[in-house]
């Protein structure tokens, strides 16, 4: 099993999704297993995990959290997204490999259904500040490790108790929250050896977070060494191989590698794509007051367009008693 104290420093290596402890449900119609990487990794506040849901599975039980925006991309398989604003309005969308679903903080409660294939989706949320999530179907809230009322029984088990989620027929139309990568806007560049190709979950609706996908060609980089102050970033290979460098160091990335890079480390990171080319998913939280350097051109990012230059300085309380 991994220790997250081993992995939390400035410089942490890549881990691999293989070696990530799984955790299973198996309650009613709740099945699934569960890969916290965020947590192994050392994740200051975002959650990233895969969740795997057998044919049929469901999971988790419907909730909507109070203070967290969340965003999923499936990578296999297919299924269900339920969707319900209130016991009168509910509703079920298609979705299949490579859609992405956005789902704003106290927004519509959700849950996911397996279909035949089974579904696995990369699950991004940017971490709660109250801990508060609630669960309509019974009627409870879960407060982090607890829940409310106290003399209830796990929500899990309260699911189950209900009986199978009663789902409405898909809807043919899907709202502007849920779209394939494929459909998304493309940007797109090249600048020397720097190349990109991004589509972005901030085209679905996201506003606190970041998940993009970046299709690399061989021998490219994806951006200039750099660290942010506020902004925690991870990283994940859906396919292809390079190196992460992360400080001096260099780590080989294969399919299934995943980083984690920790605000204000002061250690620099960059992706170097190799000779398969990479496809990588880049994840991160949109915290306010973030600033980005890049120790190579001696210069701070403090928004887009608007470059500072840095460089030694003498500390305030060099010389004082």
């Amino acid at each position: 099993m991994l220790s997250t104290m081993a992995l939390a420093g400035p410089a942490a290596p890549p881990i691999h999704i293989d070696d990530v402890p799984e955790q299973a449900w198996d309650v009613g119609e709740l099945r699934a297993t569960r890969r916290r990487r965020g947590a192994a990794a050392g994740a200051h506040a975002l959650g990233v995990a895969v969740i795997e849901l057998p044919p049929g599975g469901r999971a988790p039980p419907p909730h909507s959290h109070a203070d967290e925006e969340e965003v999923f991309l499936v990578l296999r398989g297919g299924g269900l997204s339920w969707q319900a604003s209130s016991s009168r309005d509910v509703r079920s969308y298609a979705i299949g490999e490579r859609d992405v679903l956005v789902h704003p903080a106290g927004g519509d409660a959700h849950t996911l259904i397996a279909g035949p294939e089974g579904l696995t989706v990369l699950v991004l949320g940017e971490g709660s500040r109250t801990h508060i999530t609630w669960l309509p179907r019974t009627q409870g809230f879960w407060l982090g490790p607890r829940w409310s009322p106290a003399d209830a029984p796990h929500p899990f088990a309260a699911d189950a108790a209900l009986g199978p989620l009663e789902v409405p027929e898909p809807t043919a139309e899907r709202p502007s929250t849920i779209a394939n990568l494929a459909d998304l806007p493309l940007t797109e560049g090249r600048r020397g050896r720097f190349a990109w190709a991004t589509r972005d979950a901030r085209a679905v609706g996201a506003r606190r977070l970041v998940l993009a996908h970046d299709a690399m060609p061989p021998g490219t980089l994806n951006t200039a060494r750099h660290w942010h102050t506020t902004r925690e970033e991870c990283f994940y290979v859906l396919a292809g191989d390079g190196i992460a460098r992360i400080g001096d160091a260099e780590h080989g990335l294969r399919p299934g590698s995943f980083f984690l890079r920790p605000p204000d480390s002061g250690v620099p990171h960059q992706t170097e794509v190799g000779p398969d080319g990479m496809e990588l998913i880049t994840m991160g939280d949109l915290v306010p007051g973030d600033l980005c350097a890049y120790p190579d051109s001696r210069k701070i990012r403090l928004t887009n367009g608007v470059w500072v230059p840095f460089g030694d300085f003498t500390s305030p309380w060099d010389g004082e008693e």
